[in-house]
């Protein structure tokens, strides 16, 4: 960053980035990323026509550069400046993408809570008048054209072929502060969620983001209590369709090691744990059982709330993996061996069926009635 142009400018250096981009194609952003850096700074102040145009330009930009990255990809003959080059050039131009999407974002949830204070009358108006468009419609749009970016090889434009892990963090990111939005749940955004969801499996897939996606799942379960039915139907899907299984055992892992005093000091995060598991075990209750021994320990555990998870999670793999003729049909060593279910010959656990009545928590008292059928005699 050299320059950073007033405010009352910005509009005239847009208009020559733009002029320079019909001439250079994406590369132009390396002499005017200073052109899109004042306008982040500058965006609160701005006319918002100029805030949607320059999204649409970027989102120009970054399209054009991802149809032409392919045969540079190829390009055998790619000499190593220009390799550097296009990579920079990417680097610009997502981050200028990404971050211009997050200053919309932040002003969107400003709005909401104005529309929380006002009961909600005239959002759409309040919306437009703030964006000059309405931000909810364009979200889907920018996080299938970055999905649609790393699912090229980009990773040759890094030496030795090992992308930084910023710039994954860099898009990742963007997708992790979507998820904060409490509307984020909303039917009318079930399109924004699942392009997110498909970005986020891109990232998990071919750039080892299994590690940093655990953590953040973790903290958001602790910190959004909106967000638990979102990230089930997110970590389902990658366990499933994007052959991830292993981030279930992961997060598994990372919340049965939560011990009792931490659970106490944190009923919000307890909750969002509790309410994970439970639908976790609703949807993918064969890949989670092979991780449940984890959570045993928390059947001994002071905090209702995840005794009742346990359970309920525990009563849905045998209703829904050994069920019906599969369990008449077997004899129990063989379910046991067979089935990865040791926990069911657990101990606790008739103890706790007699306690379930006795606490709150709905789905625990009517679930739990269903595993001693199960139990060996």
């Amino acid at each position: 960053i050299q320059k950073n142009y007033p405010g009352m400018v910005v509009g005239a250096c847009n208009l020559t980035f733009q002029a320079a981009f019909r001439a250079q194609g994406p590369l132009a952003m390396l002499q005017h990323f200073d052109t899109i850096y004042s306008i982040l700074h500058h965006f609160r102040s701005i006319d918002p026509g100029l805030k949607e145009d320059t999204l649409e330009f970027l989102i120009k930009v970054v399209s054009r550069h991802s149809q032409e990255l392919p045969a540079i990809l190829d390009d055998t003959t790619l000499s190593g400046s220009d390799r550097n080059a296009h990579l920079n050039a990417l680097k610009m131009n997502c981050y200028a993408l990404i971050r211009l999407l997050e200053s919309f974002e932040t002003m969107a949830s400003q709005t909401n809570l104005v529309d929380l204070d006002l009961g909600g009358k005239g959002k759409k108006a309040r919306t437009k008048a703030a964006h000059g468009f309405d931000w909810e419609e364009e979200r889907q749009p920018i996080l299938q054209l970055l999905t649609q970016l790393l699912q090229l090889d980009i990773r040759h434009l890094w030496n030795h072929s090992v992308i930084e892990e910023e710039f994954v963090s860099l898009v990742t990111g963007c997708c992790y502060r979507l998820l904060e939005n409490p509307t984020i749940n909303h039917q009318k955004n079930r399109p924004t969620r699942e392009a997110i969801t498909h970005l986020l499996g891109v990232a998990l897939t071919r750039y080892n983001h299994m590690l940093s996606a655990t953590v953040k799942i973790i903290q958001m379960l602790q910190h959004f209590e909106h967000l638990a039915p979102v990230l089930v139907a997110a970590v389902s899907l990658w366990a499933t369709d994007y052959g991830m299984k292993s981030i279930v055992g992961e997060i598994v892992r990372e919340i049965g090691q939560k011990c009792p005093q931490e659970l106490s000091r944190d009923p919000s995060g307890t909750k969002g744990f509790a309410a994970f598991l439970t639908e976790l075990a609703e949807r993918v209750p064969a890949i989670l059982m092979s991780s449940m021994c984890i959570l045993l320990d928390h059947l001994d555990g002071e905090n209702y709330m995840m005794r009742n998870a346990v359970l309920a999670a525990m009563a849905e793999m045998v209703l829904q993996v050994l069920s019906g003729d599969q369990l008449e049909a077997a004899s129990w060593p063989w379910a046991i061996e067979h089935s990865h279910l040791p926990f069911l010959q657990t101990a606790p656990l008739l103890h706790h069926q007699g306690q379930a009545d006795r606490e709150p928590g709905g789905k625990a008292v009517s679930a739990v009635p269903h595993i001693p059928v199960c139990c060996p005699p």
